[in-house]
């Protein structure tokens, strides 16, 4: 398992966390997801095998964030 942190930007309520929570989630390989809506870090432990960074960001910006 790999581990990846990134800033995203909008975060502001426990909708947020949960359409990004579940965004995630729904992606092959990832095995967990924390999401910290007060610094806007979303961190996700996946494995590399079956998920990539690129599919991760674009999983955070297809429920409607900016990846920073």
């Amino acid at each position: 398992m790999t581990t990846v942190s990134f800033i995203v930007d909008g975060i502001t309520c426990d909708g947020c966390v949960s359409s990004i929570r579940r965004a995630l989630t729904a992606i092959d390989g990832v095995q967990s997801v924390d999401v910290k809506q007060e610094n806007g870090e979303v961190t996700i432990e996946y494995d590399p095998q079956r998920a990539g960074t690129s599919s991760l960001q674009n999983a955070i910006r297809g429920a409607g964030y900016e990846v920073s």
